[in-house]
């Protein structure tokens, strides 16, 4: 479980900071599946880091239940100096668990054998993609799952993969899923929210959420001729 107290945050920086969301109060059930419909450049990302404890509210508090995931295929820990293995020791330090586990779910689960001096730099970018996905599932038990617009990676095959992994996972945990795509929103989650003028606004209908975010773009001169419009 997840919960937003009054919670502000700003755009990271020195100087100017704009809001990316402001006086947010909500919660994300244990076993709920959210969706978050908000366009690029909202500060998708910075909010999905925020859920996840990565980062830390300017104004409120966040409370936290349970375990909550590192956001779903999100691959800045992987340092492309550092080997394979010395990126997943890093990466089970920063989430609590052991990294042979780690390196055996990467195995069994989606096939990735690396040899222990294989460095990150020498993948390709689907390889990097699917060990940051494989790192970020490899959390057994009961979660909150953090995802920022990946869901899935990789070829069909390793997307088969991931949705089956996934749907394992969500068994007995729950999602919040960020993201400009209506249809996944759609098809992995079952409330949603949207990101809209800094504030988490309730939404039942995707269709609704995404017209009111092209709106929220118009000058007022153009919002009054689009209402008129529909007059």
């Amino acid at each position: 479980m997840i919960a937003l107290n009054n919670v502000s945050l700003l755009k990271p920086g020195f100087r100017e900071r704009p809001p990316i969301l402001q006086n947010a109060s909500v919660v994300f059930g244990s076993k709920e599946r959210v969706g978050i419909y908000a366009m690029p450049g909202s500060g998708k990302s910075s909010l999905a880091r925020l859920l996840a404890g990565i980062d830390q509210p300017d104004i409120g508090t966040i409370r936290r239940e349970g375990r909550v995931s590192w956001p779903i295929g999100f691959a800045g820990f992987l340092h492309p100096n550092l080997t394979v293995h010395e990126n997943i020791n890093n990466f089970a330090r920063l989430v609590g668990v052991e990294p042979e586990a780690v390196i055996v779910f990467c195995r069994e689960v989606f096939g990735l054998e690396y040899a222990p001096s294989k460095v990150m730099q020498d993948l390709s970018p689907t390889q990097r993609a699917l060990l940051a996905y494989a790192c970020s599932l490899s959390i057994d038990g009961p979660a909150s799952w953090i995802a920022d617009e990946t869901i899935t990676v990789g070829e069909p095959a390793d997307r088969a993969a991931c949705d089956a992994i996934l749907a394992e996972r969500l068994k007995i945990g729950g999602l919040v899923f960020l993201s400009r795509n209506i249809r996944q929103l759609a098809t992995y989650c079952d409330r949603f929210l949207v990101l809209l003028n800094r504030r988490l606004v309730p939404c039942a209908d995707l269709a609704v959420a995404q017209e009111a975010l092209e709106l929220s773009k118009l000058t007022p001169q153009e919002l009054d001729m689009e209402m008129a419009n529909h007059v």
